[in-house]
């Protein structure tokens, strides 16, 4: 008798489970089906694509790395929303004050805070610059040090996108605290 329980609890809990992971399989974003490959390379991918699109003065090519909603603070504290603004924008100042100007960026951290979701933390050093646009202060003679945070969200189509940056400006003389041990 012990031995026909057990087998109907095992049967019973079957069935349950069976039904428990089909309705699991029915939640779509609430389940992780697998384990998403690193994004580190693609993201990074982003960073030198934005770098090889203001090197060559490309304000479009440099704003096709951002959402169509996305909003950017640059370092005078101008609000930007949209890809289409941040190419408007980008066009200007790459045809103005920083006309053959070189970028170098750099990656200080990258992190992805959940899936789907990383903030991308820059340096960025601008040179070559004909001149500077009104309220930006370079860091040092010919020279614009910057911190770009951006944030990129992965896309229905699996690419990624910038939908946020904020970047600020080195200023010259400022204080460099030792790292919080």
């Amino acid at each position: 008798m012990a031995m026909q329980q057990k087998r109907i609890w095992t049967i019973a809990m079957a069935g349950v489970l069976t039904m428990t992971m089909a309705g699991i399989e029915g939640c779509g974003s609430n389940v992780v089906k697998a384990q998403e490959a690193d994004p580190t390379a693609t993201l990074m991918g982003i960073a030198t694509g934005l770098e090889t699109a203001w090197n060559q003065g490309n304000g479009t090519a440099y704003a096709s790395y951002f959402t169509d909603d996305a909003d950017f603070i640059n370092i005078r504290g101008d609000i930007f929303a949209g890809s289409k603004q941040i190419a408007q924008v980008h066009g200007m100042i790459l045809a103005g004050p920083f006309k053959g100007s070189h970028i170098a960026i750099t990656m200080r951290t990258l992190k992805v805070l959940a899936p789907g979701v990383a903030m991308l933390d820059t340096d960025q050093t601008v040179t070559d610059f004909p001149a500077l646009p009104a309220g930006v202060v370079s860091t040092a003679p010919g020279t614009l040090v910057t911190h770009f945070k951006y944030m990129a969200i992965k896309q229905a189509d699996g690419s990624w996108k910038l939908i946020s940056g904020q970047n600020t400006s080195e200023l010259p003389g400022r204080t460099v605290l030792p790292p919080v041990v």
